[in-house]
């Protein structure tokens, strides 16, 4: 068997010298390893802090063992501790640069090594431990990704199946031809007969996640599966679309987007309604430095106790691994509370996964995110209303706020409003066209399968200014929502919006989504 040759590697001696200095001594590697009590904001911030430990550990970790071949392929190498033995079997340490060569023997170098590698497989272990026995460690399955391309991801049961069977063919009717992983939660969740009615279409797979986390002592279902499907797909860059949403336009335009370009994650803001002054909670959850977005975060503002709908999520898992992972644990082990232990989950203090990715994002250090510029709005039939205003403001003939309106002969001022009650919300592109929606096609995808009937889409209808109309948004059942807007902001579709529209109502019938 030969023996490979040995020579000296100064990025190999740097990345170690970093390794060896970061190592933390006896009482830090002992606060770090220490279970997370605690529970609620207390809880979170602890956990955020953890993590961006564990980031930097984990940084400096792979630095040191990620190498790339002569075909540009990264690979972990293990051969370390070779390299040190061949160090000083070559007496060849001392010189210019040497760091902790000249300060620490071959032996202590080797033993420095071997207590960072326990130290940073006890504090994965810690933080997220569910990726194993599916994940060797957290940086193999952190090297899939870095080739791996782009694709959509979508999770569904077979209550959704139909759904999926109708926007994957609108995706390709729109010209989107990304490969799609479907992922579910075991043979229960979605049937072997639905997953191969969908792996029917070209470039589906369906992958069960249930085989790929370990939930001991606690249970992965509904909403919270969204981060590992994300986490665990084959894919580098991921789009993530709910079952219930779809697009006018081909949804690969979201990758070519300024602000996922210059960031590597897009968010969606969700319906500017139901204000609720949360600055304190943020600040009590946060560690410190938290990025200049926080401010304007509507938690922070107080606008909303909605930030975030994360129908679509758009992510570069390689740029943002450690972030994904704490979002994967917000929605895992820490999700849910327990009131008669008094304990509080993270779904206890947020609705649902929604608001867990920004979060994710922040608690770990990660600054790195964007929220799509374009605005948000509803869609289907517009009915028309007036306001009446006291004639005594005279300020409202300077206001700019694109009301259509008549003054009577008493000089009262009779604004126009818009109004639209839908389960749909809509997004609209930075030119504002619209993007993609949720909440189906359906006027109450809630009701049973006899009582469901597909929407009427003639126009539809954006938030406006807070001053133009105070609380636009008024939840009714079943996820209704109105939404009042001024004149200007109500629009009517395109032919070419329309048929798109028409086209997947058509899929949806021919695959009985609901009884027609």
């Amino acid at each position: 068997m030969r023996v490979p040759s040995f020579s000296r590697e100064e990025e190999l001696e740097n990345a170690l010298n970093r390794v060896i200095h970061l190592l933390p001594g006896e009482m830090l590697m002992r606060d770090l390893l220490r279970p997370v009590e605690g529970t609620g904001k207390d809880k979170l911030r602890e956990v955020g802090l953890r993590t961006r430990s564990y980031r930097e550990y984990f940084d400096a970790w792979e630095r040191l063992h990620f190498t790339r071949d002569a075909d540009g392929i990264t690979r972990i190498r293990d051969d370390i501790v070779w390299y040190l033995t061949q160090l000083g079997i070559s007496g060849n340490i001392k010189g210019e640069n040497s760091g902790i060569l000249s300060t620490h023997s071959i032996g202590q170098l080797i033993r420095a090594y071997e207590t960072y590698k326990y130290f940073l497989a006890q504090f994965g272990q810690l933080l997220f431990p569910y990726t194993a026995p599916f994940a060797a460690d957290h940086m193999s399955l952190h090297l899939q990704f870095e080739r791996a391309g782009r694709g959509i991801v979508l999770t569904a049961g077979d209550a959704q199946a139909h759904f999926l069977m109708t926007t994957i063919h609108s995706f390709r009717q729109l010209g989107c031809t990304l490969p799609v992983e479907v992922m579910y939660l075991g043979d229960s969740d979605l049937s072997e007969d639905y997953r191969a009615e969908l792996e029917a279409i070209g470039g589906v797979i369906t992958r069960d996640v249930s085989q790929m986390v370990n939930d001991d002592g606690w249970k992965l279902a509904g909403w919270a599966i969204k981060p590992f499907a994300i986490l665990l797909s084959s894919f580098r860059e991921v789009i993530f679309i709910d079952a219930d949403s779809a697009f006018f336009q081909n949804p690969e335009v979201l990758f070519d987007e300024p602000a996922y370009q210059k960031t590597g994650a897009l968010f969606f803001k969700d319906r500017l309604f139901m204000p609720e002054p949360r600055k304190r909670w943020v600040q009590q959850v946060l560690p410190r430095p938290f990025s200049a977005q926080v401010k304007q975060n509507r938690f922070w503002t107080g606008e909303s106790s909605h930030m975030q709908e994360s129908g679509v999520v758009v992510v570069d898992k390689w740029q943002h691994f450690m972030a994904l992972l704490l979002v994967t644990r917000m929605n895992g082990p820490d999700r849910d509370g327990e009131e008669n232990k008094g304990t509080v989950g993270v779904y206890d203090m947020v609705y649902g996964d929604k608001e867990t990715f920004w979060l994710g994002w922040e608690l770990s250090g990660d600054f790195q995110y964007s929220f799509h510029g374009g605005q948000a709005g509803t869609m289907g039939l517009a009915n028309i209303s007036h306001t009446v205003i006291d004639g005594a403001d005279d300020d409202i003939d300077n206001q700019d706020s694109g009301d259509l309106s008549t003054r009577s002969a008493d000089g009262q001022k009779n604004l126009e409003r818009h109004t639209i009650c839908a389960p749909q919300l809509l997004h609209l592109d930075t030119n504002g066209r619209p993007l993609w929606f949720n909440g189906w096609v359906l006027d109450n995808k809630f009701a049973d399968k006899l009582h469901q009937h597909f929407a009427s889409f003639e126009n539809f209808v954006l938030e406006p200014p807070a001053q133009d109309v105070p609380e636009p948004w008024k939840l009714q059942q079943d996820n209704m929502c109105c939404l009042t807007t001024v004149s200007s902001l109500r629009f009517d579709f395109s032919r070419e919006e329309k048929e798109t529209l028409n086209m997947i109502i058509r899929r949806a019938k021919e695959v009985e989504a609901i009884v027609v």
